[in-house]
């Protein structure tokens, strides 16, 4: 997919480059789509794994939402496959535009993705900032994935260790303390002085 396109990605091309006849690819995967499937099976497994892995001695509120930070922008372990090929961050995009093509085998990382959706917002924390936390990190990591735009080294420390700080704040408010109060305050002072 890499070296060639997504479109060049064919049954007969995966048994040319693992060097396996086309019968042997399809014993194991029937279709195109099928072996699509699998990998990006395989990556939300592998996401998955590094979730539980950033969780292992968390239990404080906000543990979820700092795993999926940490998983996404300082995993722990390299990507399944990452030694035998360097470019793996494309693998990602790869597989999500080759799912593209066909949009039912996004559905998988669609429900995957929902469910994560329900664990940072039940995290013990706001769920608005929970999850705006979670946005700031997909765009990241879409942005690096894509080859878009990618974070200094520094400025990427930086900005993990500032969104994990906002993981820590548990206030449960939607707004900031007082902010609705101020707000109504100079809605009152605006009426007296004569502006709408």
């Amino acid at each position: 997919m890499l070296r060639d396109g997504v479109m060049c990605l064919t049954v007969e091309a995966v048994a040319r480059e693992a060097k396996l006849s086309k019968g042997g690819v399809l014993y194991h995967f029937a279709t195109k789509e099928s072996l699509i499937q699998a990998m990006l099976d395989r990556l939300i497994q592998y996401c998955e794994q590094e979730i539980a892995q950033h969780q292992q001695n968390d239990t404080a509120p906000g543990h979820w939402t700092r795993a999926y930070v940490r998983k996404t922008l300082a995993p722990l372990s390299s990507y399944p496959g990452e030694a035998d090929f360097p470019k793996s961050k494309e693998v990602g995009a790869g597989l999500i535009v080759a799912a593209a093509t066909n949009p039912k085998l996004l559905e998988p990382l669609r429900k995957r993705f929902r469910t994560w959706q329900r664990a940072i917002e039940r995290d013990g924390i706001s769920p608005t900032r929970a999850t705006i936390i979670r946005l700031a990190v997909d765009g990241l990591w879409l942005a690096d994935v894509l080859g878009i735009w990618s974070l200094s080294g520094k400025l990427r420390r930086q900005v993990l260790n500032e969104l994990i700080r906002l993981t820590r704040d548990t206030g449960q408010e939607e707004s900031a303390p007082g902010e609705g109060r101020r707000a109504d305050a100079l809605t009152r002072r605006r009426r007296r002085d004569g502006h709408s």
